[in-house]
């Protein structure tokens, strides 16, 4: 494993995946003080600083997205309600 230290990474293992410039990425070593990472897709290795990297979200992290409550009416429903009630109103 290798250490680096920073605040938003703490420790880096080879073969991690990581994100660079908002790019998916494998982190392969650290020499001279840069980190190795090759981008997905490309076949080179680049030297990046260290501090530019950031851990990808967790799956957990990306299911905590706010999801409409089971019992909460969906926007049809809720449009089917209001033009009901305005068909009652515009009724003789």
């Amino acid at each position: 494993m290798t250490q680096v230290a920073m605040e938003s990474i703490a420790i880096l293992s080879p073969d991690q995946p990581v994100l660079h410039a908002g790019r998916r990425a494998t982190f392969l070593h650290m020499s001279r003080g840069a980190a190795i990472i090759r981008h997905w897709g490309d076949s080179h290795a680049v030297a990046v600083p260290p501090e530019s990297l950031t851990l990808p979200p967790t799956r957990a992290a990306r299911s905590l997205r706010p999801l409409a409550a089971g019992d909460e009416p969906l926007a049809r429903e809720l449009a089917a309600r209001d033009a009901a009630a305005l068909q009652e109103r515009l009724s003789p």
